[in-house]
């Protein structure tokens, strides 16, 4: 999918931004299967030629044009192992980093847009091309490559365009058999990057490469071969790829991926595109609602909706809608009635509104309403109080430290202070503030799932190198006194 701003820029020889505003080609890319072979598949694109891949269940094909004319002569190969060389991913820590900001997203918002797992589209909104002269020092080390190109998007890409991660594929040989490298469960961050190598002439077997980066993105570590299993010969996630080039991910990844979204709610996940943003032509079958088309419930092998005729994307006879908590038996739910539940103190229910198939968006209680039995305040739909955010920076065994560990807070050091308006400068709380300040925990996991611990006797704290995103602090709207909230600069 493209959306309507995509943009291609090339880098001139005179050294000019050439920003090209791109007139997409028709439709010209297409997936399916053979005929009678269940164990077959196959991805063709028709751009300029024939090329791509297909599979049967006794053998692999490649087939490509000889010539630039649509028309000319074509080549079929076979795909052998012949001098196939093993290629690795070079990720190694399979947790996630350190300075990775906590979920602030609600959960329960997520379960509403996310029909299926693994179900996540992905936009193509930019492609640029370095051609006279890379912008970052691309180097054998695959580590270097990653740390470079991350500033080098932070700095500049992200001025150019609006866009949730960003991968870099290099014709440099990394060292070693490494042909990727990413930063695992980091989209939405800063760190939402991927260094891929064009390793291989089969363009299936690179895009395979980013797929597995972008996994790493996704929170998905590397599959475990004696316990993950998948639909094809090969999974996506394995450390290593194989001559099988994958195509589908194992069911360690949606684990991984059902872990990492529960845990860190990334909230850039929860932007589904409008379809009416899309410019590129629509493809009935790819379970993605578009423009012209009433439903979309995949091909005809996966639709098991009964209100969508999956060979035309349209509704079935006598049916309003498709989907959506607002539409019941394939019609429209009446006005008032309940579309999502009243889940807590700080949250309101919402209601069908006798039109739409969807329900209106998540509405939650005013800020600084008392919550659960006077122990917070509400604050941005939730109840923030000190010893749930010990369990989710420690894990399910952790508690809150005892009251005189707060004590800590009145010496404004680097690891205990109320307020951090620069990374070297720790102002203390006054006594009767010191719950507004560093959280401390006891119990739990040994380390904080971000950050860095540190210990004093039986008290837990976590410290951030960038003052701007300093998580260890008492969560901003959380109670820490009779009439007391925790302000970000308060």
């Amino acid at each position: 999918l493209h959306s309507p701003d995509f943009y291609k820029m090339n880098l001139c020889v005179s050294q000019c931004v050439c920003r090209l505003l791109v007139s997409l080609q028709d439709h010209c890319y297409y997936h399916g299967r053979i005929i009678s072979d269940s164990g077959s598949s196959v991805s063709i694109s028709t751009c300029d030629g024939l090329r791509g891949y297909f599979r049967t269940s006794a053998q692999r094909y490649l087939i490509e044009p000889l010539t630039a004319d649509d028309e000319g002569d074509h080549a079929v190969t076979t795909m052998t192992e012949k001098n196939f060389t093993p290629a690795v991913c070079g990720v190694t820590n399979t947790s996630w980093s350190d300075d990775l900001e906590p979920p602030t997203s609600r959960s329960r918002s997520r379960s509403a847009v996310r029909p299926s797992r693994l179900r996540t589209f992905i936009a193509l909104v930019g492609l640029e091309i370095w051609s006279n002269g890379d912008l970052i020092s691309v180097t054998p080390p695959a580590g270097a490559n990653l740390e470079a190109f991350r500033k080098w998007r932070n700095n500049e890409l992200v001025k150019k365009k609006k866009h949730d991660n960003a991968q870099l594929i290099s014709g440099i040989d990394f060292e070693g058999s490494t042909v990727g490298l990413a930063f695992i469960g980091t989209l939405c961050t800063e760190n939402s990057v991927g260094v891929v190598q064009d390793h291989n002439d089969r363009a299936i077997a690179v895009g395979a490469t980013l797929a597995h980066e972008m996994g790493h993105n996704l929170g998905m570590d590397h599959d475990d071969s004696s316990a993950c299993a998948c639909s094809g010969d090969s999974c996506i996630m394995a450390a290593a790829l194989s001559w099988n080039v994958p195509r589908t991910f194992s069911s360690c990844s949606s684990t991984n991926y059902d872990r990492y979204q529960s845990q860190r709610s990334p909230s850039c996940l929860l932007d589904k595109p409008d379809a009416k943003t899309l410019v590129s032509r629509s493809v009935c079958g790819n379970g993605f609602m578009e423009i012209g088309e009433q439903c979309d419930c995949g091909s005809v092998e996966e639709c098991t909706n009964p209100c969508c005729n999956a060979t035309t994307c349209t509704l079935s006879l006598g049916s309003q809608c498709a989907e959506g908590l607002c539409c019941h038996n394939c019609q429209i739910s009446p006005r008032s009635s309940e579309c999502r539940i009243k889940q807590d103190d700080c949250d309101l229910a919402e209601y069908c509104d006798g039109e739409s198939p969807s329900c209106p968006e998540d509405m939650f209680a005013v800020n600084g309403l008392p919550c659960n039995g006077g122990q917070g305040y509400c604050y941005n739909g939730q109840c923030p109080q000190r010893p749930s955010q010990c369990i989710r920076l420690y894990g399910p065994s952790a508690t809150e430290a005892s009251p005189k560990c707060y004590n800590h807070n009145t010496r404004g050091l680097y690891w205990a202070f109320c307020r951090r308006p620069s990374n070297d400068k720790y102002i203390p709380c006054q006594l009767e503030d010191i719950f507004c300040g560093k959280l401390f925990c006891h119990h739990g996991n040994e380390n904080p799932n971000y950050g860095r611990m540190v210990r004093i006797s039986d008290c837990k704290a976590a410290f951030f190198s960038d003052y701007i995103k300093d998580y260890g602090q008492v969560d901003t709207g959380t109670k820490c006194g009779e009439g007391q909230v925790r302000h970000r600069d308060k």
